[in-house]
């Protein structure tokens, strides 16, 4: 009789015995356990952005091997689409963008890639235990995102196709720009707004973080005075006007030891047929310096990493993930050059489908042995994190991700 639930020992005893309508039943068994065991903490490791799957993957530089699967987002039955990440330089928060857009999804409010209609998010993760500290609701489709180095300051892009479209059919441009979002990581509220330039996608700051940079569909990178927000678009070498029919396709941008700007172009269309190229624009000259651009890549250029080589800020390897189409993936090496000098091959890490398809975004380790290269996969199956030796320009070991990784971030 003891074991019954209060309720109805209630209907079995006079009303005048004491049971009440706010008496509660109190549950005295085993405590249940979790499934699975919460992650964390997330310090020394890589996470990435799969946003065919809609989680972070978590991965063990020292295992080599994905050490948790994080769910992200707010409706588990819909693909929500993670998008490039940032890491507080503090190491206690992860900061990712939930683009709301997703390749391979169709139309409607969620969209493919670039075409959402709904505003995206970005997500505050603990790195203590990948729990959702927070949110901030900004535009459709963000693109990218950076920090500064006081982590007190993050900014994203908007890969925003569909205000492009309205532009081009207003007959002007401007009403294509797409804003650059301010962000208080501490209050997770946005400060400004800035309009910047149609589908502005990869963004890095200058070493000092005075300046930013992003690229911009329309064959135009943009250079941002953060003291005063004052926005200057710079064509792409060889390109006389800013068209939506990109004939280069910026889209990823990496800033080197030298402060050189290094911006990376898919090619006509995209890429669809290769065509990729680098240009490097010199901000002590206030331009693109053509002679220093790698042109005719096989494949579709994607974002670089540097290593510094000596004491010397400009003697450093350029080393550029290329998605090479018909020539096969490979990360392509160059070796810098003073002003107006070409910017010389040194080599180049060939990939193997197996281990690394559709290359989008390389680390190297601080002594610039490793390197640590997302790769995209068939954006249906599991891409994969690639292990690079670089000093022997071969694949060490690659580890499934989820469905189309494209974003990553050391944790300190």
């Amino acid at each position: 009789m003891t074991r019954l639930p209060a309720f109805l020992l209630c209907t079995s005893i006079a009303v005048g015995a004491g049971c009440s309508k706010t008496e509660k039943p109190v549950f005295n068994g085993a405590g249940f356990t979790a499934d699975p065991a919460p992650p964390g903490p997330l310090n020394g490791l890589f996470l990435t952005t799969d946003n065919g799957s809609d989680q972070v993957s978590a991965v063990d530089p020292l295992t080599r091997q994905v050490k948790w699967n994080i769910p992200v987002g707010f409706i588990p039955v819909e693909l929500e689409g993670p998008h490039h990440m940032t890491a507080d330089p503090g190491g206690q928060f992860a900061y990712l963008n939930l683009s709301e857009a997703v390749i391979g999804s169709g139309s409607g409010p969620h969209g493919s890639h670039g075409t959402g209609t709904i505003p995206g998010f970005v997500l505050k993760l603990s790195t203590k235990d990948a729990s959702l500290a927070a949110f901030v609701p900004v535009d459709p489709n963000p693109g990218d995102l950076t920090i500064t180095p006081d982590g007190k300051t993050i900014y994203v892009t908007h890969y925003d196709l569909v205000k492009l479209g309205k532009g081009v059919q207003a007959g002007d441009l401007r009403q294509g720009d797409s804003n650059l979002v301010v962000i208080n990581p501490q209050s997770m509220s946005v400060t400004r707004r800035v309009p910047l330039c149609p589908a502005a996608h990869g963004t890095r700051l200058s070493p000092d973080a005075k300046t930013l940079y992003a690229t911009c569909l329309t064959d135009e990178m943009v250079v941002v005075d953060l003291a005063t927000f004052t926005v200057t678009r710079k064509l792409l070498p060889g390109i006389t006007t800013e068209s939506p029919s990109c004939t280069r396709c910026p889209y990823a941008l990496s800033v080197a030891p030298d402060a050189t700007v290094w911006v990376s172009s898919l090619g006509p269309g995209g890429g669809t047929t290769g065509g990729g190229r680098v240009d490097v624009y010199d901000p002590a000259a206030n331009a693109f310096d053509a002679a220093r651009s790698v042109p005719n890549l096989c494949g579709r250029a994607l974002f670089a990493a540097f290593h510094q080589k000596s004491a010397s800020p400009t003697d450093y390897l350029a080393y550029v993930p290329e998605q090479g189409g018909s020539c096969g993936d490979s990360v392509q090496i160059y070796q810098s050059a003073g002003p107006g000098q070409p910017s010389a091959s040194a080599g180049q890490v060939a990939l193997a489908r197996d281990a690394c398809f559709n290359a989008h975004i390389l680390m190297l380790s601080p002594d610039g042995k490793t390197g640590y290269l997302v790769c995209e996969g068939d954006h249906v199956n599991p891409g994969t994190f690639a292990f690079l030796d670089l000093q022997n320009n071969s694949v060490i070991s690659s580890a499934p991700l989820g469905v189309f990784p494209d974003g990553m971030a050391f944790i300190p």
